[in-house]
């Protein structure tokens, strides 16, 4: 897989496997009558959402017949990138029942406009609160999903 055509192929697949995935996992949410939208809604809508992806990534990189274009794994740097990532992903997942989503996506969308976007540290932490205030309002409060909430509960 060092060419890009070939790395948009496994990565089109893996991406179409990991919404199926979601989709048939999501199917097997149940709900309860008192809420006004169902629990498996949104997994469903991305899920299905990552599978078409997926499928559009494949198809259009098995229908691609321009020169092969090389791919130039990541150096050092690009691998510590990708490990801090991850790392910062994980803390995000670690943090959310204590924390709630809207406090752990704060804090890992600034961390990650700060490390990866190299933006300024006020308008990184400016991003982050909008990001979790949105996810607060719309999916918390409107949408009246079950995500963790933490302290904003109380």
């Amino acid at each position: 897989m060092r060419t890009q055509r070939a790395a948009d192929i496994a990565s089109g697949m893996i991406l179409c496997l990991l919404g199926i995935i979601v989709v048939l996992a999501s199917l097997r949410i149940a709900g309860s009558p008192d809420v006004r939208l169902h629990p498996r809604t949104l997994p469903l809508i991305l899920g299905w959402i990552i599978a078409a992806a997926g499928v559009a990534l494949t198809a259009q990189a098995w229908r691609f017949r321009g020169e092969e274009r090389i791919i130039k794994w990541p150096e050092r740097a690009g691998m510590v990138r990708v490990c801090v990532t991850l790392l910062g992903l994980t803390a995000y997942l670690a943090l959310m029942e204590p924390l709630g989503l809207p406090l752990s996506t704060v804090l890992y969308v600034g961390f990650l406009m700060w490390y990866l976007g190299r933006y300024r540290l006020l308008w990184a932490a400016a991003l982050g609160l909008v990001s979790g205030a949105t996810i607060y309002i719309v999916f918390i409060r409107l949408l009246q999903l079950s995500f963790p909430v933490g302290p904003l509960a109380r």
